[in-house]
């Protein structure tokens, strides 16, 4: 998966997914539901961040969620920043 060079990529809230563009003719739908639910929350509230993440810069959140651990860290980091 760290193949792709993603190109463009944007939240749809009606079907709670990231729609990337990896400029090979692919596009990627990538369920946050699914991915999210993989993390493991301190505070299930936390779930806000990567909602945040996914519509404010939803190359980044398909970048972690296609990566080892990547939602988990970032989740982590953010934990870490705002205790």
């Amino acid at each position: 998966m760290n193949d792709f060079i993603f190109q463009f990529a944007m939240y749809n809230p009606v079907t709670d997914t990231v729609e990337v563009n990896t400029g090979t003719g692919t596009a990627l739908f990538i369920r946050c539901k699914d991915f999210n639910s993989t993390v493991m929350f301190d505070d299930p509230n936390d779930v806000v961040y990567l909602y945040h993440l996914a519509e404010e810069q939803p190359l980044t959140y398909a970048k972690f969620a296609l990566s080892d651990d990547g939602l988990q860290d970032y989740v982590d980091a953010m934990n870490w920043f705002n205790y």
